[in-house]
């Protein structure tokens, strides 16, 4: 039986509003055993299941009704880890392990960094280069991500990296997105757009997972963007570990 993974950065849409209602009723159209939400208000996924959520304080402040990263599953989560590493930059990563249709798996939910964070001049916080979170993060990422490789592993949220021909990215940063990855994870969302629209919230797993379907969750509703993404809904299957 494979695994659905919904993965989607839903704009701050909260369970409240018209907006973040019909975007549950697309994910539940679904029926995932995993969800990554990113840039959601905390009671989205407020339904039977468990969610996990990264720190409150993403560099802008506490956020108390929002997080930059919510990951919910079917099953109740395990070894939770809000933080990753402390060379993390603060509240974009959740992780945990749940039972799911292809066994026990590791989930990274991530909001990497776009260019411009945290890069404005505010009273009290350190002004950034464009892209320096982005890169620190991704040298983050591939220090967390190390520790899983003897685990099967799936990373999903917003990377802000188009994977291929539509990258804005330094070519640094799109090897260093690569990089970040332990050898034999695939990005199965790496090819796919949406109206025309290259996708930047993507979807990888181990070597041990099959990719079966990849497809778009429209972010349209009556002429009108549900958000500034579109979704992003991925079956796996179990396969068995290669050996080297």
């Amino acid at each position: 039986m494979p695994l659905t993974l919904v993965n989607w950065n839903v704009e701050w849409a909260t369970h409240r509003a018209p907006r973040g209602q019909e975007i549950l009723r697309r994910i539940h159209a679904h029926a995932p055993d995993i969800v990554c939400l990113t840039e959601a208000g905390i009671g989205l996924l407020a339904q039977p299941g468990h969610a996990i959520c990264s720190q409150p304080d993403s560099g802008y402040g506490v956020k108390k009704d929002r997080r930059k990263v919510i990951l919910w599953s079917r099953e109740p989560w395990e070894s939770v880890d809000c933080e990753g590493t402390g060379s993390l930059p603060p509240g974009r990563f959740v992780s945990g392990v749940t039972r799911t249709p292809v066994g026990e798996v590791r989930v990274v939910g991530v909001c990497i960094p776009w260019f411009g964070s945290r890069t404005e001049k505010k009273r009290g916080s350190q002004q950034k280069r464009q892209w320096e979170d982005h890169a620190r993060y991704l040298a983050g990422l591939a220090e967390v991500l190390k520790r899983d490789s003897a685990t099967r592993l799936i990373v999903l949220g917003d990377f802000n990296q188009a994977i291929g021909p539509g990258s804005r990215a330094p070519a640094e940063l799109r090897s260093a997105l690569r990089g970040a990855f332990p050898a034999g994870m695939s990005i199965a969302t790496a090819d796919l757009t949406f109206e025309e629209r290259a996708n930047i919230d993507h979807i990888a797993v181990s070597d041990d997972l099959t990719v079966g379907s990849v497809a778009a969750i429209s972010n349209l509703h009556g002429g009108k963007p549900l958000s500034d993404h579109f979704g992003v809904v991925t079956e796996v299957s179990a396969e068995r570990r290669r050996e080297g």
